[in-house]
C-alpha cells in the first residue's frame, strides 16, 4: 500500500470513529428509546457534541473530495514527494481539526481547515499535472 493509499485509510477510519463520542452523547441526553424513533423535536445535544457532530458532517465532505483525488493519483501510479506531503499533511491537520473543533478552540481549528485545504489543493494540481 502507498503511503497516499495510508493516510486515505487512516483518514476514512478516523471520520469512522468521530461519530461514535456524538452518538453516544445522543444516546445519553435524549434516551436510546427516543433516538430509536423519528420525533419530530429532539434535545439538543452537549456542546462538544454538537460540534463534533459538525465536525464529523465537515470530515464527510472533505473526505470525498480527498479520497478520489488520492484514488486517481494512485490510479495512475504517481506518488512523488508532493503528494505523500500533502496526503500526511491532510490527515493530520483533520484530526487537530476535529480535536479542537470539540473542543472549541477558534484559531487552530481554522487553520487546520485551511492546511487541509491546501493539501486538497496540491493533490488536485497534483492531479491536474496529469491530464495536461
Amino acid at each position: 500500500m502507498t503511503t497516499e493509499l495510508s493516510y486515505l485509510a487512516w483518514t476514512t477510519i478516523l471520520t469512522a470513529l468521530i461519530r461514535i463520542p456524538w452518538m453516544l452523547n445522543k444516546v445519553a441526553v435524549r434516551g436510546l428509546a427516543s433516538v430509536s424513533r423519528y420525533p419530530r423535536d429532539s434535545e439538543p445535544l452537549s456542546g462538544w457534541a454538537h460540534r463534533l457532530w459538525v465536525a464529523h458532517e465537515d470530515a464527510v465532505d472533505n473526505l470525498v473530495v480527498f479520497g478520489i483525488l488520492i484514488g486517481l493519483l494512485h490510479v495512475a501510479g504517481h506518488s512523488n514527494t508532493v503528494t505523500v506531503i500533502a496526503a500526511a499533511a491532510y490527515f493530520w491537520a483533520r484530526l487537530v481539526h476535529v480535536v479542537v473543533y470539540a473542543f472549541a478552540v477558534p484559531w487552530i481549528k481554522t487553520a487546520a481547515h485551511v492546511i487541509a485545504f491546501l493539501a486538497t489543493l496540491a493533490l488536485a494540481w497534483q492531479v491536474a499535472i496529469l491530464t495536461l
